[in-house]
């Protein structure tokens, strides 16, 4: 019975990753504007309603809302405590990244984009590619501070792995070499980084900056 049950943990966490993995590349195609049809500026090719049609900015700020109150409120210690007499400490990390996941696909489905004013347009060469540089760097430090992460852990699949192998792995420490030993918080400054390098700036998607700036921020502890 524990071992069906470690197998089903591990099932379940093996797809909350494909899962996630699957709303980042999602996030990236959608907010790099990858495709003409599918972008963070572009109206889709297929039905992609909002879910204020009069008002775009309140829904795109409400879409926005939904996923950091849900990602907030599930990473504070007093809910993580109720929660463990509720389910394992790995279930409740796949709940965890399941509802990002879902709130990162609705957020890209449910955005309206709208006319508005430039706030800055980087017309230079070699500007332009300064800052895809910075952004491609703020790529390459995400990366690197995950996997400097217990990734297992970090995805909650160590836990029922221990279980199907009886092999007890070592608790999980505060990681403080490499870049967390140059910066607190290297994953929220390679988001800082990826967002605010755009040499194409409208008001709008500014906007979608500010709310995730302030995310980032209230979690900056």
């Amino acid at each position: 019975m524990v071992a069906i049950r470690a197998c089903a943990e591990l099932l379940s966490g093996v797809v909350g990753v494909l899962v996630g993995i699957s709303a980042m590349i999602y996030m990236g195609l959608f907010y790099g504007g990858v495709l003409e049809s599918f972008g963070i500026d572009v109206v889709s090719t297929w039905h992609r309603p909002g879910l204020l049609h009069s008002s775009p900015l309140l829904n795109n700020s409400l879409l926005l809302l939904i996923f950091c109150l849900a990602h907030s409120v599930l990473a504070r210690q007093n809910v993580k405590r109720v929660m463990s007499f509720l389910v394992s400490t790995s279930v409740y990390r796949h709940l965890y990244f399941l509802q990002s996941s879902l709130s990162i696909f609705l957020i890209c489905y449910g955005w309206t984009p709208l006319p508005s004013p430039t706030l800055w347009d980087i017309h230079s060469p070699l500007f332009r590619l300064a800052l895809y540089g910075v952004g491609s760097l703020g790529v390459v430090i995400n990366m690197v501070a995950f996997l400097s992460l217990p990734v297992l852990e970090f995805i909650g699949i160590s836990e029922p792995l221990e279980r199907l192998t009886g092999r007890k792995r070592e608790g999980g420490s505060l990681v403080t070499s490499g870049l967390f030993s140059l910066v607190r918080h290297p994953m929220y400054t390679s988001i800082l980084l990826c967002i605010w390098s755009n040499p194409t700036m409208v008001q709008y998607i500014g906007s979608y900056q500010v709310n995730t700036v302030a995310h980032v921020m209230r979690n900056w502890q």
